[in-house]
């Protein structure tokens, strides 16, 4: 069995299989913890543009 690499928890081997390294209860707190940085990073593109997600390099031009 592998360990998850948050919680040091054995993790199911299938899940270990897929890909992840992290157990699902670590793993669903770190997507939300996400999810919620996200939110607040939209912003409208262009004058009178629907909203957008924003990144870094969208800084200096949003509501141009």
């Amino acid at each position: 069995m592998s360990k998850c690499k948050l919680c040091k928890e054995d993790m199911p081997k299938g899940r270990a299989e897929l890909g992840y390294i992290t157990c699902l209860e670590c793993g669903e707190m770190a997507a939300q913890i996400l999810a919620s940085k996200r939110r607040k990073q939209v912003a409208p593109a262009y004058n009178k543009g629907a909203y957008q997600f924003i990144t870094v390099n969208d800084l200096e031009t949003i509501g141009r």
